[in-house]
């Protein structure tokens, strides 16, 4: 099978609609999610008005140049407030173009449209993207993830067209700028973009030029990112054991196969697999796939620690290859369909499960503000105030991992001073007033009881 460029045909624009609006009601579940952890770390804080200020600080806690981030955010403040339904129809809508955008990519690089289909419902089902798409601070990997592929897409039109490809090369550079204005991932773009060029056996002369200036503008951002942090990683925890590299690599690879490090489940993608790779093409696709998973898991190679949203880009690869399996694999009709809707019901009930936790996790950290207040109306500035078994996660979604301050902030008056500790330490006297999460409300506690040794 040649990977040749395809033609546009004009059923992408009614898939396209179809899958967007499968998406909007398969995610509708999650709109009303409330708002968690780093979430409260710009709610009401950023607007059009004071956006642009990130083009000279950092985003975050250090170690985020993001300058294009915050006016999404802004964006959804005008619209949606403090309601989080326009932030999740953001994360939702950026979702699905990228499941789109994978569907295309496929395409162009020779397989078929119904392989390409069933890859953009791959990728828009798998559960581990739901970190990303689900929690409202997951945006920046969703948004940068949109600019990677459409900037790798256009890099292939460009080489397709018989036109000048002018305005292709424009729109290329631009949303490698945008990405990179978006999230440290962007880096990877050049490298995306020429391992699929080179898959779809264009010649190299037609784009090495422009590989070789997208490469420039990643180095000069690289010297203007350290520049800007002076040369200091103050964030970002360097993993230095190989060992613990390779695990976290090979993390990531098993999450992105939703289920396969469960013993009934692991069987099936092997066997999917294999049935890839008995052919030529098949192993070819392979190679393709675990390429373009490295590449996208690149920037996190040495972090300490995994997370699912690391390989949000990587799982594009997943869904090639899980997609290939199926329809290019399997020879009977009735076989592929059959297997094809096991798979899209096992990674859709998965993210209906990941929806219902982050649910259950919004619900948990609306409560606590609130029954705090109603336990203490007035904020003591005078007495110490210690809140305990407050919730960091919740089956894998995020509470109050961070920003439990910032929250409170919003619950009382404006420039209330919300000062608290979660350590019970020699310290406490018993003056401090003592709040504890349980069972889903928060209780009052004395000192003498929380002291107490357990039996």
């Amino acid at each position: 099978m040649p990977m040749t460029l395809a033609p546009r045909d004009k059923t992408a624009y009614w898939y396209t609609a179809a899958l967007t609006a499968f998406a909007l009601l398969f995610f509708a579940r999650s709109f009303s999610n409330y708002f968690v952890c780093d979430d409260f770390q710009f709610l009401e804080r950023v607007n059009f008005s004071n956006a642009g200020e990130y083009l000279t600080k950092s985003w975050g806690y250090g170690n985020e140049y993001r300058p294009f981030l915050p006016y999404t955010y802004a964006l959804d403040a005008y619209f949606s407030g403090s309601n989080p339904l326009g932030y999740h129809i953001t994360n939702t809508l950026l979702h699905t173009a990228n499941s789109l955008l994978v569907a295309a990519l496929i395409v162009l690089l020779g397989l078929s449209r119904r392989t390409a289909a069933l890859a953009g419902l791959i990728y828009l089902l798998n559960p581990v993207a739901h970190e990303s798409v689900l929690w409202i601070s997951g945006r920046p990997v969703v948004l940068v993830t949109f600019f990677i592929l459409a900037s790798c897409l256009l890099f292939l039109r460009a080489l397709q067209t018989t036109r000048s490809a002018f305005w292709h090369w424009i729109g290329v550079y631009a949303l490698f700028i945008l990405g990179l204005c978006t999230y440290e991932l962007a880096i990877v773009t050049p490298l995306l973009a020429a391992l699929l060029a080179c898959v779809a056996k264009q010649r190299r002369q037609t784009y090495q030029k422009h590989l070789v200036g997208l490469l420039i503008i990643a180095g000069v951002y690289g010297l203007f990112w350290n520049w800007f942090f002076d040369f200091r990683f103050t964030r970002i925890q360097i993993e230095h054991s190989w060992w613990q590299i390779a695990w976290n690599f090979g993390d990531a690879l098993a999450h992105s196969f939703h289920g396969s490090l469960r013993l009934e489940v692991a069987p099936v993608y092997i066997l999917l697999l294999a049935i890839l790779w008995r052919t030529r093409n098949g192993r070819l696709w392979m190679l393709l796939a675990m390429a373009w998973f490295a590449i996208g898991y690149l920037p996190y190679f040495a972090v300490k620690g995994f997370a699912d949203r690391f390989v949000y880009l990587s799982s594009g690869a997943t869904a090639v290859v899980l997609a290939a399996s199926v329809a290019e694999g399997i020879r009977r009709k009735s076989v592929q369909y059959a297997t094809a809707l096991l798979v899209l019901g096992f990674f859709g009930t998965g993210m209906q499960n990941r929806i219902t936790a982050w649910k259950e996790a919004g619900d948990i950290a609306r409560t606590i503000p609130k029954e705090i207040r109603r336990e203490l109306p007035v904020f003591p500035a005078d007495r110490q105030v210690v809140l305990l078994n407050v919730p960091l996660m919740h089956k894998r979604s995020y509470v109050y991992l961070t920003s439990l301050d910032r929250a409170l902030e919003r619950e009382y008056r404006a420039g209330t001073q919300v000062h608290f500790t979660t350590v019970l330490d020699s310290s406490i006297d018993d003056r401090a007033i003592i709040l504890e999460y349980s069972d889903g409300h928060v209780i009052r506690r004395n000192l003498a009881d929380v002291r107490k040794p357990s039996n």
